[in-house]
């Protein structure tokens, strides 16, 4: 994941779109940036319950650091997993648990892209990652 996006330029790229057609093809061109998963790991036990789009989150560790892969049927899915693993990523445990994910969240730009149906998704994510 050397050419994954850091918080800071998931931020930057998110806060400078003017409308809602800016953030979405924000959302598309950062969704390239994350690996698909192959066809094994999209298991039910990798599969994120509760979302509007099929979700697979996979959490490694190592050194006591947290890394996720994540892979998504929806390119715009795709895009926010971008902007929510790269909060999170490299981090411990006990740090993730600590962040404030969904005011991290609010500061991108992106509620209007949250349906209910959506954010329920994305809340189910964010619980996934604080596990």
């Amino acid at each position: 994941m050397t050419d994954f996006p850091t918080p800071h330029t998931v931020k930057q790229q998110l806060q400078a779109c003017r409308s809602k057609e800016e953030t979405f093809k924000a959302l598309v061109t950062l969704s390239k940036a994350l690996p698909r998963l192959s066809g094994e790991e999209k298991t039910e036990d990798n599969k994120i319950k509760g979302c509007e789009s099929a979700v697979w989150l996979i959490i490694e560790e190592d050194t006591g650091r947290r890394y996720f892969r994540a892979d998504s049927d929806a390119k715009l899915m795709r895009g926010v997993l971008v902007a929510v693993i790269s909060l999170v990523t490299g981090k411990t445990q006990q740090a993730i648990q600590e962040t404030d994910l969904k005011a991290e969240l609010a500061e991108l730009n992106i509620s209007s892209y949250l349906t209910s149906s959506r954010s329920n998704g994305v809340l189910a994510i964010l619980q996934a990652l604080q596990a």
